[in-house]
């Protein structure tokens, strides 16, 4: 009786383990389809921002043109500042699925199963971390780039504005410009190692839940 008793624990024991298993599998194969979903919509709302800056430079150049005043600057009226509310909605969602990003980051750094690919979930979630540290500091660098186009904007409608505030204003927008370039030429090198790891993970995570069906 009592061999039979340790060799039934046993075997419950071991059915028990599998299926701790094939949790953990799932678990991360959920967090990985997370990571994908999430850096699409990165990509959607980062070319969303780029698209719509391309757009400033011609409705800039259509209100000098229909406003001589420039009333509509002054009142906030012109169409510069719905450009510059839409990309502030791009952006704040970008936030959004960077924090969603992060969250998936810890729930994946939390799986240390023998039976999960411990290598490929390091690589994914320490590329996980740098896209992420990048994507917060595009985030703060872009949220000053929307502050001083709003303030730049509305000065350019004030009486006192001179053409210096003209010319100052453009400098200093270029010189953000260059800065988020370079930016968005880091994000875009790290987006592709995210893609690359989730990719490789997931492979290996679909493998085991297959050989354990």
């Amino acid at each position: 009786m009592k061999k039979r008793y340790l060799a039934t624990n046993l075997f419950a024991v071991s059915l028990f383990l599998t299926a701790c298993g094939n949790d953990d599998v799932a678990e991360a194969l959920e967090s990985t389809t997370s990571v994908k979903t999430q850096e699409e919509q990165i990509v959607s709302d980062l070319n969303a921002i780029t698209e719509q800056e391309k757009n400033l430079q011609g409705t800039f150049e259509t209100t000098l043109s229909e406003d001589e005043s420039l009333s509509t600057l002054a009142d906030g009226t012109s169409a510069v500042f719905e450009n510059v509310d839409a990309r502030s909605t791009s952006l704040s969602e970008l936030k959004e699925t960077t924090t969603a990003m992060k969250e998936e980051q810890t729930l994946l750094d939390e799986k240390t199963s023998d039976e999960l690919p411990q290598d490929e979930l390091d690589q994914l979630t320490t590329n996980i971390e740098t896209l992420t540290a990048s994507l917060d500091e595009y985030v703060t660098h872009y949220e000053t780039v929307l502050e001083e186009q709003k303030t730049y904007f509305t000065e350019l409608g004030k009486e006192e504005a001179t053409y210096d505030t003209l010319t100052e204003g453009m400098e200093t927008i270029n010189e953000h410009d260059t800065k988020t370039k370079e930016l968005l030429l880091q994000l875009d090198k790290e987006l592709v190692e995210v893609q690359n790891s989730q990719t490789a993970t997931t492979e290996s995570l679909n493998k085991l839940n297959d050989s354990s069906k």
